[in-house]
């Protein structure tokens, strides 16, 4: 799967059933060529693209599912 399919998805939360946002970042172990992290960016017109402060970072290991037109996370945090 490519990063530019990954980014189409929305990204929504098992725990309150809330849309996060798309993903607009991923953090990797260029050594070992996993995924670390996924930031997601608030799908809201007021976000402004620049801006990292209303965005979750969420591990790799909370990511329930990756579907067809969703990304399933379990996420418990405070966005960012």
């Amino acid at each position: 799967m490519l990063l530019s399919e990954l980014q189409s998805k929305d990204v929504v939360n098992v725990v309150d059933g809330g849309r996060l946002g798309r993903i607009s970042d991923i953090d990797m172990d260029t050594i070992n060529g996993k995924i670390i992290s996924i930031t997601v960016r608030p799908n809201t017109r007021l976000a402004n693209f620049f801006s990292n402060n209303n965005n979750a970072v969420i591990p790799w290991g909370q990511i329930v599912k990756i579907g067809g037109e969703v990304i399933i996370v379990n996420y418990s945090g405070y966005v960012k």
